[in-house]
């Protein structure tokens, strides 16, 4: 279903939006059931007092996606009767909407779970932009480009996502409206997509950074579990011993990396480490509480373009040189190191 629906816009569009605002209505029009009920449970239970906090966030988030949908619908009907749906101002104010969208997120989030944010290795961030490459462990993580990177630099973002975020309606509308490539995985054949990521690269320009995720997904033990015990099968013996070094991060997938490295070969590439957000992988996980009270340490690192190899063999050993560095660097912030 999702499949066939990352495929057609229209139903896509309206089934996601008809979604989220039901959601939205319900969670404004049983508000005065919640906040009381859990805000009660709290003080019996204290171990539900994260509740409330989660319930409220689904809330902004909720709050976002209406806004942000209404947003966007406003700023095409204003650009579309004057037929500059093209124009440089229009892509400016979507991403100054996509900005708006994040920050609110990150900044809601911080204050209703006091969070602490911990960042080094910020003049990693002087400079043109580059080839972002963050680990990816929770649906917290995915708005810390945004804030601690393009929006203090003032840089423009080119996402390189999965196609199933589609499903997001803000993310679906003002992603498509911006240079961005909903990345199909799972494509018999991927020569199609990584050509789209080296043509996204190759015209993004010096105040455009590129996020991809290598891993492809939210880490979690029973992903890397799973990819463990398929390069068994598949006697991949290399490909084993650099994923049981990695247990705190899912072994990259080149290619993405690879292309955007091709299409933007003047890019230096920022590696982004982080530790914090390993409890939530999604809103459910939200109500253990794994949030509350949390520092959340971050980590820069740049690589110059002077330094990266020519070929992709030279490429490839570097990301993976760079993700040993990656482990090194969580693993010493969940030991408190540094």
């Amino acid at each position: 279903m999702v499949s066939w629906l990352s495929q057609h816009t229209l139903p896509r569009r309206l089934l996601s939006i008809l979604l989220i605002t039901t959601l939205a209505a319900l969670m404004l029009a049983t508000a005065v059931m919640w906040v009381p009920l859990f805000w009660l449970l709290g003080w019996g239970f204290p171990a539900s007092r994260s509740g409330l906090r989660c319930l409220t966030f689904i809330s902004l988030f909720l709050f976002c996606e209406v806004a942000g949908i209404l947003a966007s619908t406003w700023l095409w009907l204003r650009y579309a009767i004057s037929a500059n749906t093209q124009s440089e101002g229009y892509l400016r104010a979507n991403s100054a909407l996509q900005y708006w969208w994040a920050d609110t997120l990150r900044r809601g989030a911080e204050r209703l779970f006091r969070l602490h944010f911990e960042v080094t290795g910020q003049e990693a961030l002087e400079g043109n932009a580059a080839i972002l490459l963050p680990r990816h462990t929770s649906i917290g993580d995915t708005v810390l480009p945004m804030s601690f990177y393009a929006i203090p630099k003032a840089f423009r973002v080119r996402y390189v996502l999965k196609r199933e975020l589609l499903m997001d309606p803000c993310l679906d509308i003002v992603g498509n409206r911006l240079p961005n490539v909903f990345l199909n995985r799972v494509a018999e054949d991927m020569g199609p997509e990584l050509s789209a990521l080296s043509t996204l690269a190759a015209t993004a320009s010096e105040q455009e950074t590129l996020i991809i995720y290598m891993e492809g997904t939210r880490f979690s033990t029973a992903k890397r579990q799973r990819l463990l015990e398929s390069f068994q099968k598949k006697n991949d013996q290399k490909a084993l011993r650099n994923a049981e070094q990695w247990t705190h991060l899912l072994p990259i997938r080149p290619a993405g990396a690879l292309a955007l490295m091709a299409g933007a070969p003047d890019k230096d590439l920022v590696f982004f480490a982080h530790s914090g957000f390993e409890k939530s992988s999604s809103f459910a996980s939200l109500f253990n509480g794994g949030w509350m009270d949390t520092t959340v340490k971050l980590k820069f690192w740049r690589i110059p373009a002077s330094s990266i190899p020519a070929d992709d063999a030279g490429r490839r050993e570097l990301l993976i040189n760079q993700w040993h560095r990656m482990q090194d660097e969580v693993d010493a912030m969940h030991r408190g190191v540094g």
